[in-house]
């Protein structure tokens, strides 16, 4: 069983991804680390399945699961995290924008006792840099506004792409969780908070990559609806563990 799996939910990634995966891999190798690496190709009209094949022809521990239709990155992360196999389970971007080795600031943090650690651009510390672009942070710290008021008060970026979870409790939260669109992490963490999990959220190094396939404007008004219906199911009892549904 492999100590970590990082899983990459990936759409129209062929140019993005062979890097981050390159880097990856490094790193695990170097640090010692006994490794999967999980694609979820969602959908991809693009060269990303015959990137990732090139990819795992030479380096082992590459696992690639692929549909046909493009259904959501919340919805490829779910598959990605119930197929992982790892003790630890880390949530990445295909972009790379949070280095891997941010990984270690993770994984300390699940050592001193959390059940899961998410990456930070808005938790400042000296020891990390955000390189962000001006109008996505602003629409982003508004987003965040409206998640603190309905749901995860005192959690200031649900949104980063880079969360270490246990095995144990990934796969509890994602059998349970159904938003597929980008809004996803919001449902997530509030499974976490309703199961009381201990959450930390960790600053990391994050730098903006160009190619973003996030639309500021138009998704940001769909993560508000999806937002509004965690509210919702929240509001009327639908997360019940015991029912396990939405």
């Amino acid at each position: 069983m492999p100590q970590v799996s990082i899983v990459f939910p990936a759409y129209n990634e062929e140019t993005r991804l062979p890097t981050t995966l390159a880097s990856v891999h490094a790193f695990c190798s170097e640090e010692g680390l006994d490794f999967e690496i999980v694609v979820v190709n969602d959908g991809s009209k693009d060269g990303t399945i015959a990137a990732v094949e090139n990819f795992a022809k030479h380096h082992d521990g590459v696992r690639l699961i692929s549909y046909q239709v493009n259904m959501g990155k919340g919805h490829a992360v779910r598959k990605g995290a119930l197929a992982a196999e790892g003790d630890l389970i880390l949530i990445n971007d295909s972009d790379g924008s949070s280095p891997i080795c941010e990984l270690l600031r993770l994984r300390d943090a699940i050592g001193s006792g959390a059940d899961l650690a998410i990456g930070s651009r808005a938790k400042h510390s000296a020891e990390t840099k955000v390189q962000a672009l001006a109008y996505r942070t602003y629409v982003g710290n508004t987003f965040n506004r409206l998640v603190q008021s309905l749901l995860l008060p005192g959690i200031y970026d649900t949104q980063c792409g880079f969360k270490l979870f246990k095995r144990s409790v990934a796969h509890d939260i994602f059998k349970v969780a159904r938003v597929d669109g980008y809004a996803f992490d919001v449902e997530v963490l509030y499974l976490a908070k309703l199961s009381n999990y201990t959450i930390e959220e960790v600053p990391i190094n994050w730098n903006n990559v160009e190619g973003s396939k996030v639309n500021v404007f138009v998704d940001s008004v769909k993560m508000f609806f999806e937002v509004l219906h965690i509210w919702i199911n929240a509001l009327l009892g639908r997360y019940r563990r015991d029912e396990h549904q939405v």
